[in-house]
């Protein structure tokens, strides 16, 4: 039953039938049938109503309807889809993950990380016939970030305004992280950071300001400003398998690797995100890998740690930008797009 008559099916029952017999599990079922305001019985006769059998009052009808328009312009930013049961923001990573500590440019020492700075706080998996889809989280109208765009538009908050005083009332920043696989069809894979502890809810610039002159703040900072081969040289991840086949196990060390190097990477960014695409097909190594073992996919758990890799002494210890566990994606997961019109593009100021 829709929700708008579930929670409406009660208020109706005073001049006539109710609009739907209660449910098994409604508490009206649970407790026992109310007792009548007044002697007539049939007024409360819930257990002659059919299902769909409504109340033919206009004032019900009208009510009804102008319920229906409310909950159909109120945007959901965050319904949940195929991809939810599909990844968690709960790692483990202190138990295996070794980062780069203070002195590590002269000992090579490495230490236990600090929790991670940005939280992932959404996985979209989309996939796509006509070929894979760079900067999907700004330029296809179902992405998470776009969601969440059009809720606040609706809602009326800034993306760009500050509060008195210079608080920040910014947006918050989102990272964005797209496996690109190759297809058809082709399997995006965008995971969505956002800050994290203190700095939860802030921006890019209110990041900044508040780390700036700490080790990860010069790194993000020098990472965000510097050009792509600046980038290339120091996005790192370090995929560990919790659980996978024989095959991939063999396939995947967990060990860290400047992404860079050995894959195309395309990057985008606009006044509320930044985004890093990773194009798997770029290698041809790891295109055949992926289609062979792609069917591994199913039946592992991974967890991805990002990291800014510190090239200087200013920039160490190493922390952890943002890290996400992904569980037993298979070709079932992703949820299918068409071709996108070009009127569809939201123009979040990527590039």
């Amino acid at each position: 039953m829709p929700p708008v008559q579930e929670s409406l099916r009660y208020l109706f029952r005073g001049k006539g039938r109710c609009f739907a017999r209660p449910e098994v599990d409604s508490p009206r079922a649970r407790d026992g049938p109310d007792e009548p305001s007044d002697s007539d019985h049939s007024d409360t006769d819930y257990d002659t109503a059919s299902e769909g059998e409504g109340y033919e009052s206009d004032e019900f009808t009208r009510l009804l309807t102008r319920l229906e328009s409310l909950k159909d312009e109120t945007p959901d930013a965050d319904q949940p889809d195929a991809a939810s049961k599909h990844w968690s923001a709960d790692c483990e990573v202190s138990d295996w993950l070794k980062v780069r500590g203070p002195n590590y440019l002269r000992d090579r020492r490495k230490q236990t990380p600090a929790p991670a700075l940005m939280d992932c706080v959404k996985v979209d998996v989309f996939s796509f016939e006509d070929g894979p889809c760079p900067d999907v989280a700004n330029s296809r109208p179902e992405s998470w970030l776009n969601r969440q765009r059009a809720a606040r538009t609706t809602t009326g908050t800034s993306t760009s305004a500050s509060g008195a005083n210079g608080i920040d009332t910014e947006v918050p920043w989102t990272f964005v992280f797209q496996f690109m696989n190759p297809g058809p069809p082709h399997v995006s894979i965008a995971l969505y950071f956002q800050p994290a502890g203190r700095h939860a809810g802030r921006s890019l610039s209110g990041m900044l300001r508040e780390e700036g002159e700490s080790p990860f703040g010069r790194a993000l900072r020098r990472f965000v400003d510097g050009d792509a081969a600046e980038r290339d040289a120091r996005f790192k991840m370090v995929v560990a398998l919790m659980e996978a086949p024989w095959a991939l196990r063999q396939t995947v060390p967990r060990r860290p690797v400047i992404l860079g190097k050995k894959f195309a990477l395309s990057y985008h960014e606009g006044v509320d995100y930044f985004a890093v695409d990773l194009d798997l097909a770029s290698s041809r190594f790891a295109e055949r890998v992926y289609r062979s073992l792609k069917w591994c996919s199913k039946h592992s758990v991974e967890e991805i740690v990002l990291m800014i890799e510190p090239h200087e002494d200013d920039e160490l210890p190493e922390a952890v930008l943002g890290a996400a566990r992904l569980s037993r994606v298979g070709d079932e997961t992703p949820r299918p797009l068409p071709p996108l019109v070009p009127t569809m593009a939201r123009g979040g100021g990527g590039g």
